[in-house]
């Protein structure tokens, strides 16, 4: 293990990677810092920057515009009241009243700190367990398969969204648009309507853009803009000092393990892992009643939770091929395009291009950090940029993201039909991440259950008995069965409580 991740620095360390990772970085900071943009239509906008990219150069430069995006959300949400990405507003919360206090420079160059020591921690995670997890991975069959996917979906959709049923909904939304195309065993061709280009079905990059960037743009379009009164208060220093810091070095460390155990649940991302974080960095406060009134010790424990979740979160994605949130999902049609199948082999067929990706990310968390440090001040401003300006260079970067894949017209029209969808579930409240989750996993489910089929015909016995024949199996039928449980349960709940508390009013 310790020899190839030797090699990874070796390659990750070459000029040309280091300056993609200094670029990734830094446009992950810009475009995590302008409200509105994500650190997923980040990562959809800029998959079909890297088409003619080397393919280790490629996912370098993605993987710095994950982490720099996940720390860039934090900047306006401290600054200005209005985080990023969802992610940061746990971290909102007390750093903006520290910016009220005059503390601002302070709460940014804290926040910067965690999530250097969440990010790097999650990182070496991420070295040592993934090569671990893709060992265990071979031993699994498609019997397993199947159901680690309908697991995921179901997780993805019960966790990852305020409504459980909208969750799972979601997720067979995306299912049924997996089914466009080619059957995956048969070859018999399904919901195309004699268009040619719906032979290989709705390709990743196109749903991706189509879904995240278009649907966002008519958000954008319909909201009244920034203020333009607005202005980046004056930061003042921002190293909060090393004694300070200091103080929570437990808060750093407890943060940064719980977000990394966090980005390995599938639906559990980057939002959840900073409110779980803040919430137990109070639980063991020795100043509770401080936070929500601009306590350092909270913004370090969201912080270093939701940077921990990158090297969590890409365990599963690289060793399963089951992303678990909506940026690795983006992340993983980056290594599609350029031939990559995630899987327990891939560790095997292309560590000099895995490991470099990687040890990669150590040094975006260095970069964004040395950004943070020096150029914040200037890169602040970006946070007012007009949504006027920001929607329509979304369209043009989307249009020609679309257009470039398969050099298609199509493809833009199926771009601009999922980015209405997108658009209409958002205003319904539906989550975005388990319809794109769906249209790639779901092949992959579909693929692994004909095969059961097979082998249960093989041997003479039915797909129950089948599925019932080894205990790993069953193990996730359960897991899953109680996941869609508990998800109807905490719904049922969550709709007495909210006519408990209207009742008064009717």
């Amino acid at each position: 293990m310790i020899e190839p991740i030797l090699d990874g620095f070796l390659v990750a360390l070459q000029p040309w990677n280091i300056v993609f990772a200094f670029i990734g970085a830094l446009l992950g900071v810009l475009l995590g810092g302008m409200p509105g943009i994500s650190a997923t239509l980040g990562i959809a906008l800029l998959v079909p920057v890297t088409f003619d990219m080397p393919t280790v150069g490629a996912l370098i430069f993605l993987g710095g515009v994950y982490c720099g995006a996940i720390y860039g959300g934090s900047i306006s949400g401290i600054l200005i009241n209005v985080p990023g990405t969802p992610a940061a507003v746990a971290s909102m919360l007390d750093g903006y009243e520290m910016t009220r206090q005059g503390r601002g420079g302070h709460a940014l160059g804290t926040a910067v700190a965690a999530s250097l020591v969440g990010g790097q921690i999650g990182v070496i995670v991420l070295l040592f367990l993934a090569p671990i997890v893709a060992m265990i991975a071979l031993e699994i069959r498609s019997a397993e398969f199947f159901w680690i996917v309908v697991f995921a979906m179901t997780t993805v959709g019960a966790i990852g969204s305020d409504s459980a049923l909208k969750g799972l909904m979601s997720g067979m939304i995306g299912l049924a648009i997996a089914t466009v195309g080619m059957h995956p065993m048969t070859g018999t061709l399904r919901f195309t309507f004699g268009e040619p280009a719906l032979y290989e079905g709705i390709p990743v990059i196109v749903g991706l853009v189509g879904l995240f960037s278009i649907s966002q743009v008519l958000v954008l379009c319909e909201g009244q803009g920034m203020n333009t009164q607005l202005k980046v208060p004056k930061l003042g220093s921002m190293w909060p000092g090393f004694q300070q810091l200091n103080r929570y070095r437990g808060t750093f460390f407890r943060s940064s393990v719980l977000g990394t155990l966090v980005g390995l649940i599938p639906g559990a991302g980057a939002d959840i892992a900073a409110f779980i974080g803040r919430s137990e960095a109070r639980r063991r406060s020795r100043e509770p009643e401080q936070y929500g009134k601009g306590s350092m010790e909270a913004v370090v424990g969201s912080e270093a939770a939701n940077n921990a979740v990158v090297g969590g979160s890409l365990i599963p994605m690289l060793t399963l091929g089951i992303p678990g949130n909506a940026v690795t999902a983006a992340l993983l049609g980056g290594l599609l395009i350029h031939g990559l199948i995630p899987g327990a082999r891939l560790f095997d067929n292309h560590s000099d291009i895995l490991y470099p990706f990687m040890v990669s990310l150590l040094l975006a968390n260095l970069f964004f950090a040395v950004i943070a440090f020096t150029l914040l001040r200037y890169i602040a401003k970006v946070i007012l940029v007009p949504q006027g300006i920001i929607a329509p260079m979304v369209m043009a970067l989307a249009v020609i993201g679309a257009f470039s894949y398969r050099n298609m017209v199509f493809d833009i029209y199926i771009m601009l039909a999922l980015g209405l969808v997108g658009y209409l579930m958002r205003k319904a409240a539906f989550p975005l991440a388990p319809i794109i989750l769906g249209i790639i996993l779901g092949p992959l489910a579909e693929e692994n259950l004909d095969r059961v089929f097979s082998l249960a015909n093989a041997q003479g016995i039915s797909v129950i008995q089948y599925f019932f024949s080894r205990w790993i199996t069953i193990a996730l039928m359960a897991l899953t069965g109680a996941t869609i449980v508990l998800s109807i349960v905490r719904e049922v709940r969550f709709r007495r409580e909210g006519r408990t508390e209207t009742a008064p009013e009717g």
